[in-house]
């Protein structure tokens, strides 16, 4: 198994299960009239991954494992 494919793997999970809360409309700073670009951006990309914050990441968790132990099976040892 390769840590770094398996950490790889899992923060590229974690954002993908998370684009959804990123993108998603009907965030509390969208009725505020003075709040910046800046800070809708910001408050959106916060609060889409903080969301289900557990579950997210131990499908991410289990996605890298299972990614890197399987690539790890692929890879022929040198002789």
């Amino acid at each position: 198994m390769s840590w770094k494919s398996f950490f790889i793997i899992t923060i590229l999970v974690y954002i993908l299960l998370s684009l959804p809360g990123i993108f998603s409309v009907g965030y509390v700073i969208d009725w505020i009239p003075d709040a910046t670009v800046f800070q809708k951006a910001r408050g959106y990309v916060v609060e889409g991954l903080g969301a289900n914050f557990l579950l997210k990441i131990l499908i991410a968790v289990i996605a890298g494992l299972f990614t890197s132990v399987y690539r790890s099976s692929l890879v022929k040892p040198k002789t």
